[in-house]
């Protein structure tokens, strides 16, 4: 059995393609679930789900501030810069919005080269020291235990030096 490793020390590992002590852990879920999980756990709002279960990172979105690259269409969530499509599904407790449509699924070479994609320019990269800042500081040390219904592999076609610099902004939990 490997020692445990610090959250940073383990998405290094994975994002070198070697072998951390477990698998990172990453959390993102919908209000409805978060609340859940919070009373769950018997946590306080505001209180680190991500202690709790874990979590070695978190995900840092910057705002989009070009114009809006695919409409809006009745019934549908659509996200201006990616076209990405989503349906809110009601529940009893509430609801959450659900992926749906897939505008790309059976597109050809020629569809794809000429769906609209953002310009990195068009993003307001100043939010991104703040957001970091507001990480909660875990001691190394402190032992958490992450379970697989909120484990992710950390890599997904990261440039290296790209993963590098967003593990070094991201994982000091």
């Amino acid at each position: 059995m490997k020692p445990a490793m610090a959250a940073k020390e383990r998405v290094m590992t994975t994002f070198s393609h070697q072998e951390p002590d477990r698998v990172p852990v990453g959390y993102s879920a919908n209000g409805g679930i978060d609340r859940r999980l919070h009373q769950a756990l018997g946590l306080k709002e505001g209180e680190g789900v991500g202690a709790a279960l874990g979590v070695d990172y978190r995900g840092i979105w910057v705002p989009y501030k070009g114009k809006r690259l695919h409409p809006e269409i009745e019934g549908r969530g659509v996200n201006e810069e990616w076209g990405i499509r989503t349906r809110w599904i009601e529940h009893p407790t509430g609801g959450y919005w659900d992926y749906c449509d897939f505008p790309l699924r059976e597109a050809d070479e020629e569809t794809i080269a000429k769906w609209p994609m953002p310009d990195p320019d068009d993003y307001d990269y100043s939010s991104i020291a703040e957001s970091v800042g507001s990480v909660p500081q875990v001691p190394p040390t402190q032992k958490t235990q992450g379970g697989p219904a909120c484990a992710r592999s950390a890599p997904r076609r990261f440039s290296v030096r790209l993963s590098s610099i967003l593990s070094g902004l991201n994982t000091e939990y």
